[in-house]
């Protein structure tokens, strides 16, 4: 049995496609990178526009998942004339920290149709003696990963955050007030948001 490619990003793609809205009619995946998870979007939601800035990476998505329903843009979010409240659902991974976290999530508020749901995938800079706890025990789960799994390198840019988690999360409670931020394993956290009806 061939063995699913794996990377920290990738480890937390269901996390995300499990947010998506039933019957999402429109869906933006914003940095998409190799595409991947904008290609599974695309089996769930009638239309999914992907963002990125890297022209490269972009190339080989536009390459790999072709498709009828995945538009891939080649333009900076905070910039691209997006109309407000055009999409159901908006989906990022590992891309927060490469934009300015307060504008970047007021943007993504005014992007979504009320009703729609935000689900994103962040890093966090670590700081605190939690951090460096859950730190310490992500280490040995994410080499059990690289071993078990088809590790796959991140193809896109990167950048280390620059962002505490308990930054963050108190800029989400001002910006986006509802939305749940969890810690997770793998020097990640989640963020799910509902827009207000």
């Amino acid at each position: 049995m061939e063995r699913r490619p794996w990377n920290r990003n990738i480890h937390y793609h269901d996390v995300v496609l499990n947010a998506v809205p039933p019957n999402c009619r429109r869906a933006l995946d914003i940095g998409c990178g190799d595409g991947r998870l904008a290609a599974r979007l695309a089996e769930r939601c009638g239309e999914v526009v992907a963002i990125d800035v890297h022209a490269p990476t972009l190339a080989r998505a536009r390459t790999t998942h072709a498709s009828k329903n995945l538009t891939f843009v080649e333009a900076d979010v905070m910039r691209h004339p997006f109309e407000d409240a055009g999409f159901d659902c908006i989906t990022s991974i590992a891309t927060l920290h490469h934009l300015p976290l307060v504008a970047a999530l007021e943007r993504i508020s005014r992007l979504l149709r009320p009703g729609g749901v935000l689900a994103l995938i962040g890093l966090y800079r670590l700081r605190t003696p939690a951090d460096f706890v859950w730190a310490h025990a992500a280490m040995p789960v994410s080499w059990w990963f690289r071993v078990t799994k088809t590790f796959e390198e991140v193809a896109a840019p990167m950048r280390e955050p620059d962002e505490t988690l308990g930054e963050i999360r108190r800029t989400v409670a001002a910006v986006l007030p509802g939305a749940v931020v969890t810690r997770r394993l793998l020097f990640r956290y989640s963020v799910l948001w509902r827009r207000p009806s």
